[in-house]
């Protein structure tokens, strides 16, 4: 484990929960890094420490790394693992910027070690959901998709991760580490990406340089269009929610799919399959709760297992990561950006 924060304890987590023996837990703080091998491994085989990743690229029984650092330095890391032959899971996004992914991505190819990223929404029961009720044509031909992501999570990044007030080390802000996920989310449901048009809102979070809350229009290159509204400084109105609050919604010719956070979805539609006695009627779907780091981490172990390339391959997360740089050249332009 490379960054022992919030991330990586997700990812131990789940490692234990897979039956992975964490070998070292890596971070400047080594009282964080103490506390996840602690937690991550028994007495007998407990995780040794280190303030550098190099000592863990050292240890010939290591077979892959978890990076769970800042933005800007996913690259050096991974590219310094795959060069020592150790198969890499990175947090999300890929890298800071298209030149860094591109670099991580030959460096793994010329080991021949798997890069993953680790996208939970990819993961995540709630939009297998909607994307298996998309494919049985539940409301016909999408039309409109319109997500928002609504945080409250000043106080937290103050005192936990005050480098997300650095516009280099979060390689920018909301857009790169919130809008990461549902571009993701919008290419699993709708497909490929060909138009983004995005703006960024006066700022309301002084301390942190980059965006707090920026939006953005997209088209997709089968003609549906889509919204994403990302915020770090909207407070929810409904406290029992949390410090965020999800939304997803697609029309299409024969309805909708709407999800407002929680389990359940609720499907409106016209489609004769739906008809409830003969006549129109809203259905709820309740999903249930699927851990979607322990499903990350077990594809990415099957990966390596079976060679397969990931559904999160630095390839595919790439792609990810050019929809949010074309988000930000569009808020410094104020034109929109074509992916094509």
């Amino acid at each position: 484990m490379i960054g022992c924060g919030w991330a990586g304890q997700q990812h131990a987590r789940a490692c234990a929960a897979l039956g992975a023996q964490v070998r070292w837990a890596v971070d400047i703080d080594i009282g964080r890094a103490t506390a996840l091998a602690g937690s991550a491994s028994p007495t007998e085989h407990a995780a040794r420490t280190t303030s550098s990743y190099h000592d863990a690229l050292a240890d010939p029984d290591l077979d892959a790394v978890s990076i769970c650092l800042p933005h800007n330095l996913h690259a050096p890391a991974a590219i310094d693992a795959a060069r020592a032959g150790v198969h890499v899971l990175v947090e999300k996004p890929l890298a800071a910027n298209l030149a860094e992914a591109d670099r991580m991505i030959a460096a793994a190819d010329d080991a021949g070690v798997v890069l993953m990223v680790a996208e939970n929404v990819r993961f995540d029961a709630i939009y297998l959901q909607i994307r298996q009720l998309l494919r049985d044509d539940a409301i016909g031909k999408p039309a409109l998709l319109q997500m928002t992501r609504q945080c409250y999570l000043r106080e937290s990044f103050l005192r936990d991760r005050p480098w997300f007030l650095d516009a280099g080390a979060a390689a920018g802000g909301i857009m790169m580490s919130g809008g990461i996920h549902d571009f993701e989310t919008m290419r699993m449901l709708i497909g490929e990406l060909e138009r983004v048009y995005a703006l960024r809102a006066p700022q309301r979070f002084l301390e942190m340089e980059g965006d707090d809350t920026s939006i953005a229009a997209v088209r997709f290159q089968n003609g549906v269009v889509g919204t994403l509204v990302e915020s770090f400084i909207m407070k929810s109105l409904t406290t029992a929610a949390g410090p965020e609050v999800h939304t997803l919604r697609v029309d299409g010719e024969l309805g909708h799919i709407a999800w407002e956070g929680g389990r359940t979805i609720r499907v409106f539609s016209e489609h004769a399959g739906w008809r409830i006695g003969g006549r129109l009627a809203q259905r709820e779907i309740d999903v249930p709760q699927v851990d979607s780091f322990t499903a990350l981490l077990a594809h990415f172990f099957d990966c390596i297992t079976t060679g397969e390339e990931p559904i999160t391959s630095g390839r595919s997360q790439r792609v990810a990561l050019a929809c949010v740089m074309a988000a930000y050249e569009s808020m410094a332009t104020g034109q929109p950006v074509n992916l094509l």
